[in-house]
């Protein structure tokens, strides 16, 4: 991976903040919205706010980051940075990146807003490597971790199934370089993370 200039910052975007509990209403919404689209989510069912908590919870016990996008105060989007599903041990430096955007701002860059946020918590949190599950026809996602300097990495055919049809299911990746402008002070979380994952 070379660095570009949606990978390479130290920063977190403007609007992207650690998520509450009171906000776990609107992501559970924004969730059901990419669940009954029913042909880009894995999920192919609505969650109730008990259930979403519930999920939500599980990744807090973990220590992964959970983030919102606002936009004039409203949450927009939301993601989640977990360990990669395969390979707890051997891959605990993998972290496996998911982003929820809200159906009426899909296409306005909130996607490439959380995947550079993606990038930075990664590497706050101690991560070396970056991947993304996308359903094959899903081209918006696509081109927002292309974007961002990924690849792909490998392809699961006709492993999806909605309704009577099914899809590939792509894994892309990115290797996260160092931030060549970082100062020692912006590593601090990293190096603090890479302790607490060893």
């Amino acid at each position: 991976m070379t660095h570009n200039r949606l990978n390479n910052r130290p920063d977190l975007p403007r609007g992207v903040r650690r998520f509450t509990p009171d906000d776990l209403p609107v992501m559970t919404n924004i969730f059901n919205e990419s669940a009954l689209g029913g042909t880009s989510s894995p999920v192919l069912r609505a969650f109730s706010l008990k259930e979403m908590t519930f999920f939500v919870d599980c990744f807090v016990k973990e220590g992964d980051p959970i983030y919102v996008l606002e936009r004039g105060g409203e949450v927009v989007a939301w993601l989640i940075v977990n360990r990669f599903c395969w390979g707890a041990q051997a891959c605990r430096l993998t972290g496996e990146v998911s982003i929820y955007v809200r159906n009426d701002h899909i296409g306005s860059g909130v996607g490439i807003r959380l995947g550079q946020a993606a990038v930075v918590l990664a590497r706050r949190y101690g991560f070396e490597t970056l991947v993304a599950w996308i359903i094959e026809h899903n081209e918006a996602s696509k081109r927002g971790v292309q974007g961002l300097g990924a690849t792909q990495w490998g392809r699961f055919p006709g492993i999806a199934r909605f309704a009577d049809k099914r899809a590939d299911v792509v894994l892309y990746g990115l290797h996260l370089l160092p931030i060549e402008t970082a100062s020692p002070r912006a590593l601090a979380p990293t190096q603090a993370m890479e302790a607490s994952l060893a």
